[in-house]
């Protein structure tokens, strides 16, 4: 925990950000590469239809309420389709130097976690301080997940992507619903999994301001429970057409992993995906995380991992062809078989 505390503070003092002049806290980092893995099929066992609604309204009906109606809707507009992967939490309230924070669900799958937390202003003079809760950088955070000891050599360097942003502010009730992601490669076993939002900024002042911290690091723990990936290998034409090493495809998500040749990776940034279904519609995603592990000489022992979430959930069988689109409106598709 720790650790990841450190590396969180360390990625706010040194990453550049594309945001008013003396911001340094930007935390999505150009973070690459991944070590080997072995190849596995593993099929989806994905909800459908009126099944998928059925679980959605459950969820959101049960004990993990937001704290207004706005925020109730902003949740399940923020879930939607993904409602039947969430796994719920147990909605205890953490306060963190004024702030109360719930956890109310989390998304993950092998190389995405994402919790949607509640944040409300308790001593009702924080959230004020910022211009606008909603402009990405505005919250620093993350989801610490245990380290994949087991792929790390002694001299190896573990990377991740992390984000933390406001998704809707309810002012009658001073609550914020965040949406806190890492991107990294996912353990089994997810025991000490914990949310923490360490800072948030503003410019109200027109300057650059810290608000609010987490003086003490206070994390809040999680329960996690990934969904199941489809593993495509250099056979797939998704795989050896992106000159990558492999392909994962779950409902959250599409993942490729490559050897530490920038060539490969830096021809596909910037890029959208598009799925085609079975059923003739189709699901965009962005990219939205990179990770990695670098093994000395940082070559072709290295690996990296870009990552893009689909925008509704997407069934790896269902999936005909899928087609990127470059940052000018190129695009090629590639058919997709699975094994």
């Amino acid at each position: 925990m720790e650790q990841f505390d450190e590396r969180l503070r360390d990625m706010a003092r040194r990453e550049a950000a594309c945001t008013p002049e003396g911001f340094d806290g930007r935390l999505r980092e150009a973070l690459d590469g991944l070590p080997p893995r072995a190849k596995q099929r593993r099929g989806l066992g994905a909800l459908r239809g009126a099944l998928a609604a059925a679980a959605a309204c459950l969820l959101l009906a049960g004990t993990a309420l937001a704290a207004s109606p706005g925020l109730r809707e902003a949740l399940a507009e923020a879930l939607g389709g993904f409602a039947p992967y969430a796994q719920e939490q147990e909605d205890k309230a953490y306060v963190i130097d004024g702030i109360e924070f719930k956890v109310k669900s989390v998304l993950a799958d092998d190389f995405t976690v994402r919790a949607y937390v509640e944040a409300r202003d308790v001593d009702g003079d924080i959230f004020d301080k910022i211009d606008d809760l909603t402009i990405p950088t505005r919250v620093i955070g993350g989801v610490d997940v245990p380290t994949v000891s087991q792929w790390l050599a002694a001299d190896a360097t573990e990377s991740w992507s992390v984000l933390a942003e406001c998704l809707s502010y309810d002012a009658a009730s001073r609550t914020a619903l965040l949406a806190v992601s890492t991107w990294k490669l996912m353990p089994e076993d997810f025991t000490g999994a914990a949310v923490e939002v360490l800072a948030m900024n503003s410019y109200l002042t027109g300057d650059y301001e810290e608000v609010w911290k987490n003086q003490r690091g206070i994390t809040i723990p999680v329960e996690v429970k990934p969904v199941e990936s489809t593993v495509l290998d250099q056979n797939a034409a998704l795989v050896s057409g992106l000159d990558a090493e492999e392909a994962r495809l779950s409902p959250l998500g599409l993942t490729l992993t490559f050897q530490d040749y920038e060539v490969r990776r830096t021809a596909l940034e910037g890029t959208r995906i598009r799925v085609a279904l079975a059923d003739g519609t189709a699901v965009e995603a962005v990219q939205e995380g990179r990770c990695g592990v670098f093994l000395p000489p940082y070559d072709q022992n290295s690996r990296r991992v870009m990552v893009w979430n689909f925008q509704e959930p997407v069934e790896a069988e269902q999936i005909q062809s899928v087609t990127v689109i470059d940052r000018e409106g190129g695009q090629r598709t590639f058919p997709v078989a699975l094994p």
